[in-house]
C-alpha cells in the first residue's frame, strides 16, 4: 500500500496504453457528449481555424484518465479527489494522433485532517509528436501512514 509518505515527487511515469484518435471516434464522442459543429462535421470543421475535425476537450479529458489508469502502481491509500486546477487546452488533438498519458507527482500538503495529506499530480496528454495537448493539476486526498500529532 503506498501511503502519503510514500509517493515520490517529479518522477513522470507515462500510460502502457495509447489511444488512437479517429473520425470515428471523435464524431461519435461528440455527437453524444459536445455536438459542436467543427467536432461532428468534417465540412465545418474545414471552416474552423483548426482546418480538420478535431476532439472536444472533454472527450480530450477522457482519454487522458482512462489512459492514466494504465500506469502501473501499486495500490494506494486514496480517499478521494478534490478537484482539478490549472486545466490548459494546449493544442486540438485530431484523425491519426496517437495519444498517451504521463502523471508526475508535484507537491504533497497537509490534509484537513491530522491522518490525511494533500496530493498534487500534474496530467498531461502527449501525442505522437511529443505535442502538449491537456494538462491539469488534481489534487488528491490520501491516507497517510503515520498520522500527525494533535
Amino acid at each position: 500500500m503506498i501511503y502519503w509518505e510514500d509517493v515520490v515527487l517529479d518522477e513522470p511515469r507515462e500510460s502502457s496504453a495509447r489511444y488512437l484518435l479517429t473520425a470515428d471516434n471523435i464524431k461519435s464522442f461528440a455527437s453524444e457528449w459536445d455536438p459542436f459543429p467543427p467536432h461532428v462535421d468534417e465540412a465545418a470543421a474545414a471552416k474552423s481555424p483548426i482546418g480538420q475535425l478535431f476532439a472536444a476537450g472533454v472527450h480530450l479529458l477522457s482519454v487522458t484518465i482512462r489512459l492514466s489508469h494504465s500506469i502501473p502502481t501499486d495500490e494506494t491509500a486514496s480517499i478521494a479527489g478534490r478537484g482539478w486546477e490549472k486545466l490548459r487546452f494546449h493544442r486540438p488533438g485530431v484523425a491519426g494522433d496517437e495519444l498517451r498519458a504521463r502523471v508526475t507527482h508535484v507537491e504533497r500538503a497537509p490534509g484537513s485532517r491530522l491522518e490525511r495529506g494533500l496530493l498534487i499530480s500534474r496530467f498531461e496528454l502527449l501525442n505522437q509528436r511529443d505535442e502538449l495537448l491537456i494538462s491539469f493539476d488534481a489534487h488528491v486526498v490520501m491516507l497517510r501512514r503515520e498520522p500527525l500529532a494533535a
